[in-house]
């Protein structure tokens, strides 16, 4: 009998012992699910990685999710350039870039350092000018044929200087250029008009494209009529001031590049309420910072471009954070 309370003694402890020990489990692990809930979860840490990785370039800091496609391209600049942007723009038989500028006080027309002689590619006038950027502009004077581009075809100032006085005589165009207000001005002005009409830049080139808002009429005939296709450059101003420079690739021997209609159409889309063709054909280079980044063709179709006399370039400034990385 004494040996069977002894034996019921001895139970007891060891379920008391259970029961403890099970207690202190589950107080355990119920201390450790409360640590774990005031630890990050893996994609919060995750997001605070992110959040501390440097911006690439094709983070913008202004955004504008109500416009369209082609007004937010042209408003929401890249992060680390604040001075232009390049938009690729292709068509069914072209394919080119489009440069948004946003200071249009800073462009200014450039002039071949060989005047009277010879033209100069647009990298050169780039690098001579201190420019981020640059696209060719009026037409030259061509008697022989010879293709040398050494003086410009109509009235051209560069930086408030007359270099030459003579006005162009294509009546579908004249002057393409900025006047003291940096507002792009397409008229038909002579020596004398231009001055009282205040241009510090410009050059002669027709047609005109879009004047005032409205797209012209196209005439003639020919690869640089309203139905030829080729290469095209062409100059835009926005009504917020923002400078669109176009320019397309083009093999005439292929029938390929643009007609002025899809130019027209093409600025249209990006804003443009003035706009005219400049030089086209082998002619056409966009330079951005020191490389031309549109493929011309000659007339037999070979991968050049030529001397030209003029240029359109984007200086740089002293606050300059002009990425030609942005080109891909």
């Amino acid at each position: 009998m004494k040996n069977k309370k002894v034996l019921i003694f001895i139970l007891l402890i060891i379920v008391a012992a259970g029961i403890g020990v099970g207690a202190y489990f589950m107080t355990s692990k119920g201390n450790d699910k409360k640590e774990t809930k005031n630890e990050p979860s893996k994609t919060a840490k995750a997001e605070e990685n992110i959040e501390e990785q440097e911006p690439n370039e094709e983070v913008t800091y202004l955004e504008f999710p109500d416009k369209s496609e082609e007004e937010r391209q042209i408003l929401e600049r890249y992060s680390n350039n604040n001075d232009y942007k390049v938009i690729p723009i292709s068509g069914s038989k072209f394919s080119g870039y489009l440069v948004a500028v946003y200071e249009p006080e800073r462009m200014h027309v450039a002039v071949t350092s060989k005047m009277g002689y010879d033209g100069e590619y647009v990298d050169k006038m780039v690098s001579d000018n201190n420019a981020l950027l640059g696209i060719n502009a009026g037409g030259f004077a061509d008697a022989d044929f010879n293709g040398d581009g050494g003086t410009p075809a109509g009235l051209t100032i560069a930086r408030n200087k007359m270099v030459v006085s003579e006005k162009y005589t294509n009546n579908r165009g004249g002057v393409v250029g900025f006047n003291a207000q940096d507002k792009l001005v397409l008229k038909n002005l002579d020596s004398n008009s231009v001055v009282s009409e205040g241009m510090r830049d410009c050059v002669s080139f027709a047609p005109y494209l879009i004047v005032d808002g409205q797209a012209q009429t196209m005439t003639g005939s020919g690869a640089f009529g309203p139905s030829g296709r080729t290469a095209r450059s062409v100059i835009g101003q926005r009504e917020d001031g923002i400078v669109l420079l176009l320019c397309v690739d083009g093999d005439r021997t292929k029938g390929e590049g643009a007609t002025l209609p899809e130019m027209i159409e093409i600025m249209q889309k990006y804003g443009a309420v003035n706009a005219s063709d400049l030089d086209g054909g082998t002619s056409c280079q966009l330079v951005v910072g020191d490389k031309m980044i549109n493929d011309p063709t000659s007339l037999n179709g070979e991968h050049r471009s030529r001397p030209v006399a003029t240029a359109f370039v984007l200086d740089a400034d002293d606050s300059n954070n002009g990425d030609s990385s942005a080109v891909k």
